[in-house]
């Protein structure tokens, strides 16, 4: 980890792809603590959001990054699977790493090979491109979003999406600060996977993936899905363009049921079997 830090990633990615797959007009992403007051979040919900979230990113023998949020515990992250796999050999990524965007951030290894994936390989952008991998260690007073199994996600459902730092915003944020939109749930399809799925007019670009979706149920933030994968955000006609599914104006995220909520509660229960931390018994 010592020869290329997150940062450097990031800059690549952002000045290698300067595009966006912006929906409906404008780029309505911006810096959490600007805009989550008028998304209706409260300051101890900003301070929540940032210890949760982050970057997620691995080095060898490829570099990639995207983002991710707890789950479940303070100990496992939700992200999108690919972000684990070298594109050209198919091989799980090593000496990856989580960084939260906390004021006080912190950086723990991760430990993808006790994880889980929806496949090994996945398809990027597949029903199946989700991991839940443990982190080496706890993140001490951190606090994830619940989950609403029992309410389902509604065709027109308002969401919060929470993104480390994507490539090609028109507004400047701070890497140290989390990215947020406010957009809609456009449709669900009805899933034939393992895992349920839903179509919405979130903005998205390279490093999207893996984001957190937050919504409310019953007044209260719950982790609703995690962003996997948007149109052609490197084509500058798709800046703006109205949504519409068959164009690929439309970014489609995994739900938090189902196949995911499985996985993560079958990682959480074995964790409690590992003596000397991930992977170990």
């Amino acid at each position: 980890m010592k020869k290329l830090g997150f940062l450097a990633i990031a800059l690549v990615l952002s000045t290698v792809f300067a595009t966006a797959n912006v929906i409906d007009g404008k780029d309505d992403r911006d810096s959490l603590v600007v805009i989550g007051p008028s998304l209706g979040l409260s300051d101890g919900e900003i301070e929540r959001i940032r210890k949760v979230s982050g970057y997620v990113g691995c080095f060898r023998p490829t570099p990639s990054l995207g983002s991710g949020a707890l789950f479940l515990s303070n100990q496992q992250i939700l992200t999108a699977g690919h972000i684990f796999f070298d594109p050209a050999s198919g091989k799980m990524r090593s000496h990856c790493f989580f960084k939260n965007q906390d004021r006080d951030p912190v950086k723990i290894d991760l430990v993808p090979q006790a994880g889980q994936f929806g496949a090994t390989p996945p398809k990027p952008g597949s029903n199946y491109d989700f991991a839940i991998v443990p982190l080496a260690e706890p993140i001490e007073g951190a606090e994830p979003f619940a989950v609403a199994p029992d309410d389902p996600v509604k065709a027109d459902d308002p969401l919060i999406v929470i993104t480390a730092h994507p490539a090609g915003m028109e507004k400047e944020v701070p890497n140290e600060v989390p990215v947020a939109q406010g957009c809609r749930v456009r449709r669900v399809p009805v899933s034939t996977s393992i895992t349920s799925f839903y179509r919405s007019d979130c903005d998205a670009s390279g490093s999207s993936s893996g984001g957190m979706n937050l919504s409310r149920v019953n007044g209260e933030l719950v982790f609703r899905g995690v962003t996997i994968t948007t149109g052609l955000w490197r084509e500058p006609s798709m800046v703006g363009a109205p949504y519409d599914e068959k164009r690929g104006s439309v970014t489609t995220s995994l739900g938090t049921d189902e196949a995911i909520l499985e996985a993560g509660r079958k990682l959480e229960v074995e964790s409690r079997f590992w003596a000397a931390g991930p992977g170990t018994d």
